[in-house]
């Protein structure tokens, strides 16, 4: 497919004008008013804002059957909470410490107890309150590029040093249950990240949890430490959260197609805190995507289209288990692909305790089915739009040998339909620090005009053919670079 015009403006104005591809400034605007709403939790004012604008985004561009998709979500939030610590029989030396709820964690008033610190070599203790440091995991980029990825483009060879802070904890979401399961009171983790922060939102899997949980910062969890060294020390902790039932919805519109089978375009509409990134910045990319192929005459789109945007993902997937069970036949027999896109993301730096946005791209992780077709049309369009720090990732298989999904909002869908699922996981991810200076603007553009064109590139093709093609790749077998192609 040749170059694509970018131009302002949003729409082609003739009616025989050539298909215009959605510009930076207009993603950037959609971002900016989405962040703007505030924090986008499911259930939340700014979630059910999101959604309405989401379909009448939809209706604008000229989508058919534009619809509202409902189905449950749990609504937590915190109200209040504190933390009070002292030497063992001194309470009136107490201090107060700040701290944040640990999502999904349980309600307490004044429990009291004593503290334990918990570490590799020594478990949580029943009856005490466990004192944890709770660290991210960091991927060394040269051994994802080597041991994991299929394929990579790196012009700058930035993988060969490039060290990855991503934004799970090694236990990803079970973040309380070993303490629970050794019965401690309570548990309080110290967030040593590479910045000062007490506000991270995971877990986020639905699962209340009756013992109450809360996060200090580094800086405050030096403090308890020390205060540790010296004695035996108490607590006293107050927790008040509500957590409820509520109705969140699919977002979802189509175009028709020359075929009878179907393209899927998504990502994810909800986020933890206003979430530029989480996912602002992978609504706008799908609704460029719904805005682009509305302009396209129904003879030249290669399949029919859907546009989704899933609630819920703050809710254990609730959105995206809704879209697999609702259109369980069209996956399985009739869907050619599922193009998920999630977060255009910027590196971070921390400099004195603060995040501070980066120049460069967050790595991109691209999950693509074993299928030599979908690698290819992805490999090519990579290197076309020149989207640097790109990695192919397998569709199972990782972050642990035994995962049978990838760790994306698409993750589903791999177990029944080829799908092409780009994720960025900068460390900031669940920070209330990811705000519009942490989108990666200059890749808004060349995102676009990649996925338009593995849209194209699977217009030969049928799903049929694409999982007679699904193979299971030798560890040692790799994919050629750009020069070469697939």
């Amino acid at each position: 497919m040749g170059c694509l015009l970018l131009l302002p403006t949003p729409f082609a104005t003739a009616a025989d004008a050539a298909p215009v591809a959605v510009d930076q400034a207009t993603m950037m605007a959609w971002i900016t008013r989405i962040d703007e709403q505030g924090i986008r939790l499911p259930g939340y004012v700014a979630d059910e804002w999101m959604e309405r604008w989401g379909h009448d985004q939809f209706v604008a561009f000229g989508l058919q059957d534009v619809r509202l998709e409902p189905f449950e979500v749990l609504r937590w939030e915190a109200h209040s909470w504190s933390l009070r610590v002292w030497p063992r029989g001194r309470q009136d030396d107490s201090v107060m410490l700040s701290a944040w709820p640990v999502p999904l964690s349980g309600n307490a008033t004044a429990l009291h107890g004593e503290l334990a610190l918990t570490t590799a070599d020594t478990p949580p203790q029943p009856g005490l309150i466990a004192v944890e440091p709770y660290r991210l995991m960091q991927f060394d980029q040269a051994h994802m590029r080597d041991e994991v990825a299929r394929w990579h483009y790196d012009p700058d060879g930035d993988f060969d040093t490039l060290q990855q802070t991503v934004p799970m904890g090694p236990r990803f979401q079970h973040v309380l249950e070993p303490a629970m399961a050794a019965g401690a009171k309570a548990w309080i983790g110290i967030l040593e990240f590479p910045w000062q922060e007490d506000r991270y939102f995971v877990p986020y899997d639905a699962k209340l949890r009756d013992m109450p949980g809360l996060y200090l910062s580094q800086a405050e969890g030096q403090r308890l430490l020390a205060l540790m060294a010296q004695g035996p020390v108490e607590a006293r902790i107050n927790v008040h959260r509500e957590a409820r039932p509520a109705i969140s919805h699919n977002v979802v519109g189509v175009l028709p197609g020359r075929s009878d089978e179907w393209i899927i375009i998504g990502t994810h509409h909800d986020g933890p805190w206003n979430s530029a990134v989480e996912d602002a910045s992978g609504v706008a990319l799908v609704m460029a995507q719904a805005q682009y192929w509305a302009q396209v005459p129904q003879d030249q789109r290669p399949h029919n289209m859907m546009f989704l945007l899933q609630g819920g993902h703050m809710s254990r997937g609730a959105g995206l288990h809704h879209t697999a069970k609702t259109y369980a036949k069209r996956l399985r027999e009739n869907t050619v692909a599922v193009i998920h896109l999630e977060h255009a993301a910027r590196e971070a730096h921390v400099v004195d305790g603060a995040l501070i946005p980066g120049d460069k791209p967050e790595v991109r992780w691209w999950f693509t089915s074993h299928m030599p077709q979908l690698e290819q049309v992805v490999s090519d369009a990579i290197c076309a739009h020149q989207l640097d720090r790109s990695l192919l990732m397998p569709p199972y298989g990782w972050p642990k040998p035994e995962a049978k999904r990838p760790p994306t909002d698409a993750s589903v869908f791999f177990l029944t339909t080829p799908v092409i699922s780009l994720l960025a996981a900068p460390m900031y991810l669940f920070d209330p620090a990811d705000r519009v200076d942490m989108v990666h603007e200059a890749s808004l553009e060349p995102i676009t005009t990649a996925v338009i064109d593995m849209v194209n590139g699977l217009a030969d093709t049928s799903a049929a053919a694409l999982h007679a093609s699904e193979y299971q790749p030798p560890q040692a077998q790799r994919l050629p670079g750009c020069e070469a192609g697939l």
